[in-house]
């Protein structure tokens, strides 16, 4: 016999007006942050730079395509496609398996390129794109720029949203029939069973997932990727769950499903940002929206089950209100942080991420009006608000697909987001060095971007060495603006520039903790000239010379002076023995404009952070040598003798 009025059970359920309390503070607090309700979405790669460069024309064929990506990145059956066809060599992933390289064997021919991409992102997805760039000698506007998108976006989305149902309808009915089974005086009856349906639709949705996941490679290649192997425990652990509800023990099968969430919560967005943070944020998240979707399906339906029993429904829907009080809290919480982790407050209204992200914390908020509505109609004496909390399902369910549909979508990229290294260089490039007091400056131009490199004399962990530094440009029509640095790992600094023809000055002030930092400047001139045998015209000249006298200027710090002058007769032959380019070649060559007649040349060797400018006579000898390297600054002078001096010595 049912009992004539409800009353919850004294320790097991708040009041009702304590529940609403908790509601109502939780929807306070998704108002005081917009993006409270952030998803835990796939950690998808985003492809930052390429070379050759997006839309650009290159004088000659390139040797090879090299695509640099945000993270780590997989290789699936074809990586890389160029159109029209050409002979394609292996691609390679390097530096932390972010950065693609694929030889080009055949010489591409004047005119306009495709390039077609794919690569697997960290959560299996398929990540695709394209972008052209252009061969000749005349530069060809393009204008189209590269592209990013996953691959099966909408099957994605369609089987991701099935996986989360069927995830929150198995652990809402365990739930609920914990809740339903402390209610006094409960009917006996309950409604017929979801879990094995749900567990046989998450087991072929996530098989499926793997599936899109292969693409043109082979079932064995899941298991050689980190992403692959979480689909695999993903099959398994709803097959699992599937066996456990067969043979009769419900409780079990929620354990396979704790590692659904798991694996969820190791290949979402936020783990790309806290190593253990990100996962543990999305756990948590992911359960508790879980839950509180599962959880009222199955009340409902235990509702349902109960028709006539009022008082029993009122106590059971009481009991929910308190578990959905908290669940909403855990919601909203992890769901702030993860948006404040991913999402700049910029990007929410200009970006389909953001505007995704938006309109699931608006649905989010309707659900909890409506779940307040119905708690408030609770206070009745004979209430049990059905409709409202129908209404919240429904809203629950889209809810689910808009969180499918944001682990499709690609986080906005923070434009000043430190790189985890400098992109290629597109093309030939413009060595420039110097040192600004104590720190030493190593600079390449090359087309569309500046690549600066800072360095301190060596104590300790230079990895730990922190670097600061503003660039301002002036070009070549005299236009002068700051420019807006990157950080590309320890001491490296890029900006993108367009280049402009002529001589553009940069003034750089660069600082390094207790070291002596300052300004210095550096001239540009666009565009680069190779010239490989002017080098060893000079070189073959060196050889030739049988004595000289150099003066040597040495620095470690700039803001005291360019050091003592040291005077040493030498041989050109034993000049070159000492000299990085000795052997008549360089990393980088290009040729600087003539200054009062002289010939100008600049060399550069990228690993060793080292520039050289020579200036040379009309015989082709050096009469002038500057070298920036990391930690000294060296100025040379060359003085020859006179002919008849040389003559006379050889007599």
């Amino acid at each position: 016999m049912t009992s004539p009025a409800p009353h919850p059970v004294p320790g097991a359920w708040p009041p009702l007006h304590r529940a609403a309390s908790t509601l109502l503070v939780g929807i306070l607090l998704a108002l005081a942050s917009v993006i409270g309700s952030a998803s835990p979405a796939s950690a998808h790669a985003t492809l930052l730079f390429t070379s050759p460069a997006a839309d650009a024309t290159v004088a000659d064929s390139p040797a090879s395509l090299v695509l640099v990506f945000d993270q780590p990145v997989g290789l699936g059956g074809s990586a890389v496609r160029l159109k029209p066809t050409a002979e394609l060599g292996t691609p390679a992933l390097s530096r932390g398996e972010r950065t693609l390289t694929v030889p080009v064997r055949s010489r591409l021919a004047e005119g306009v390129h495709s390039v077609e991409w794919q690569v697997t992102a960290r959560d299996g997805d398929i990540m695709t794109g394209s972008y052209r760039f252009a061969v000749g000698p005349r530069t060809v506007a393009l204008g189209s720029g590269q592209s990013t998108a996953a691959k099966d976006a909408t099957p994605t989305t369609a089987l991701r949203w099935l996986l989360f149902t069927a995830l929150a309808l198995m652990l809402g009915e365990r739930a609920a029939g914990r809740l339903a089974a402390r209610v006094p005086d409960a009917p006996a009856r309950r409604p017929r069973p979801w879990m094995l349906p749900a567990a046989l639709t998450g087991c072929v949705a996530a098989l499926t997932l793997a599936a899109l996941q292969v693409g043109d490679g082979s079932l064995a290649s899941l298991l050689d990727t980190r992403p692959g192997v979480l689909s695999v425990v993903e099959v398994t652990a709803f097959a699992l769950a599937g066996v456990a509800v067969l043979v009769r023990r419900r409780t079990w099968a929620l354990v396979p499903l704790v590692a659904v969430l798991i694996a969820e919560a190791l290949r979402a967005h936020p783990q790309a940002e806290q190593a253990v943070a990100g996962p543990v944020l999305t756990f948590v998240h992911l359960m508790a929206a879980a839950l509180w979707a599962g959880t009222l399906v199955q009340v409902l339906r235990t509702m349902a089950a109960w028709r006539g029993e009022r008082s029993a429904a009122r106590v059971l829907l009481l009991a929910y209100a308190r578990l959905a009080a908290w669940l909403f809290a855990a919601v909203i919480a992890t769901g702030l942080i993860a948006a404040l982790l991913l999402v700049p407050l910029d990007d929410l209204a200009t970006t389909t991420y953001g505007q995704v992200l938006l309109a699931k914390t608006a649905l989010v908020l309707i659900v909890a009006a409506l779940a307040l509505a119905a708690r408030r109609r609770l206070r009745r004496p004979e209430g049990v608000p059905q409709r409202p909390a129908h209404a919240e399902t429904g809203v629950l369910a889209v809810v689910l697909a808009l969180s499918a549909t944001l682990t499709v979508l690609a986080v906005p990229v923070d434009a000043d987001r430190p790189l985890p290294f400098a992109p290629p260089a597109d093309g030939p490039t413009v060595p420039v060095g110097t040192r600004a007091g104590e720190i030493g400056i190593s600079a390449r131009a090359s087309t569309g971007q500046l690549v600066v490199d800072l360095a301190t004399p060596r104590t300790g962990d230079s990895t730990r060495q922190t670097y600061e530094l503003t660039a301002t440009l002036a070009d070549p029509r005299g236009t002068t603006r700051a420019l807006k640095l990157r950080g590309c790992g320890t001491g490296c600094f890029y900006a993108p520039v367009s280049w402009r023809d002529g001589t553009s000055r940069l003034t750089l002030t660069a600082s390094a903790g207790q070291w002596q930092g300052g300004r210095a400047g550096l001239t540009v001139t666009w565009p680069p000239r190779p010239d490989a045998g002017l080098l060893r015209e000079a070189v073959a000249a060196m050889k030739a010379t049988p004595r000289f006298t150099l003066h040597e200027l040495v620095t470690s710090n700039t803001n005291r002076d360019l050091g003592n002058q040291k005077e040493l007769p030498l041989t050109g032959a034993d000049f070159l023995a000492s000299e990085p380019y000795g052997s008549g070649t360089a990393s980088v060559t290009t040729r600087l404009p003539d200054e009062a007649g002289r010939r100008r040349l600049a060399l550069a060797y990228p690993a060793e952070h080292t520039q050289l400018e020579l200036t040379l006579d009309d015989h082709g000898r050096i009469l002038h040598e500057t070298i920036a390297a990391p930690y000294h600054l060296v100025t040379r002078t060359f003085v020859y003798p006179e002919p008849d001096e040389e003559t006379s010595h050889d007599h």
